[in-house]
């Protein structure tokens, strides 16, 4: 099992494409993490962990919970079904991580 606190943003952003069937890409001569959202329209930069239009319909398509400070936690934590509850410095921080542990089996949230 592979802690999830262990990853940058940028690989929790992979994560969470893999975990929701997106195909992401560093177009050439480009260093941001990609994808197209539809046919016929330029790549854009792909960072749910940064960005509320791309993380927020996330947390509410997955119905996750969100809290601050929850069992005394001084971090944000996300809930999502089946019971897995995950800190974070951000909210979508929090919810992207709770997303790839319940999507993709081999990911763990071991608290710091």
């Amino acid at each position: 099992m592979e802690n999830i606190n262990d990853y940058s943003s940028v690989k929790l952003d992979i994560l969470v494409a893999e975990a929701i069937g997106l195909d992401v890409f560093y177009p050439e001569n480009h260093n941001k993490l990609s994808y197209f959202p539809r046919t016929g329209l330029p790549p854009r930069e792909w960072a749910p962990t940064r960005f509320w239009s791309q993380g927020g319909p996330l947390i509410e398509k997955y119905k996750m919970d969100l809290n601050w400070g929850w069992e005394e936690m001084s971090e944000w934590t996300a809930s999502i079904e089946p019971n897995i509850n995950v800190q974070g410095a951000t909210v979508l921080e929090a919810a992207m991580r709770a997303l790839v542990c319940s999507k993709l089996p081999g990911y763990i949230h071991a608290p710091k």
